[in-house]
């Protein structure tokens, strides 16, 4: 842990400019106001609130944030304490560090499931249960749900490393069809992000993954198809807990050993 009782009280112009460009960059550009060394922004898209400090120009800087969830998820060294009222705080070494962090922190806050699913029942209160109203449904789901999977995974498969939005593809990893809520259908922990060939394979259980994120493939997989998802060159996903538990499930019903 990083003790931020060191950080400063007032900052200099252009460090004060730094850490106000970290927020506001990211989405978080309601403020500043500043307390006990933190410099406090929200977001009028994103719930909760971010606070910045630093220690001098060459830092460190610090990132300290209320949403638990993000917290969670967020791979970042903590750092004590954080700022009132906030749920944890994070160090970072240098600027673009805490750049990237603030982003990521944007990113998660709207894409993890509170948002996405008060957004489908905002958009789905006026349909009935007709047929042709139910497909409506499905439709507005599925894309609420990709949207946010494109937002959590910064439009970037993890595997592959493909940004094309025309080749990526939002992969449930318990089917929309057999979830037990609408909930869990637009819950991030339970979709990758995926390109076209891996969603594909993943889809039909040809391939699932294990609980460091690393591929097992079914011995139905060919190797031509082997040979075409490049599986020697694979990354492994960075999983939650979440996202484990509806791996488990995955292996157990989709995965053709």
């Amino acid at each position: 842990m990083i003790d931020t009782a060191a950080r400063l009280d007032s900052y200099p112009f252009a460090l004060f400019s730094e850490l106000r460009d970290a927020a506001n960059e990211h989405g978080f550009r309601i403020g500043p106001e500043q307390a006990n060394g933190w410099i406090f922004f929200r977001s009028a898209s994103a719930p909760g609130e971010v606070a910045v400090a630093a220690v001098g120009n060459n830092g460190p800087f610090f990132l300290s944030i209320t949403h638990s969830g993000v917290a969670r998820e967020l791979a970042a060294e903590p750092a004590q304490p954080s700022a009132k009222g906030h749920i944890a705080a994070f160090a970072f070494s240098t600027r673009d560090a805490l750049f990237e962090a603030v982003g990521d922190v944007y990113r998660k806050s709207i894409s993890l499931p509170t948002l996405p699913l008060e957004l489908f029942e905002r958009e789905t209160a006026h349909l009935g249960k007709t047929e042709a109203e139910r497909v409506e449904i499905v439709r507005i789901g599925q894309d609420i749900f990709r949207k946010a999977l494109l937002v959590y995974w910064n439009d970037t498969c993890p595997i592959t490393g493909i940004t094309d939005s025309a080749l990526l593809r939002a992969s449930h990893i318990i089917p929309w069809a057999r979830c037990e809520s609408d909930a869990d259908r637009l819950d991030v922990h339970n979709g990758l992000l995926l390109s076209s060939l891996w969603d594909a394979a993943f889809d039909d259980g040809l391939i699932t993954f294990d609980d460091e994120g690393r591929p097992i493939v079914s011995s139905n997989l060919t190797n031509a198809a082997i040979a075409a998802l490049r599986l020697d060159q694979a990354a492994p996903l960075l999983l939650t807990s979440e996202h484990r538990t509806r791996l488990a499930w995955h292996r157990v019903n989709l995965w053709q050993r």
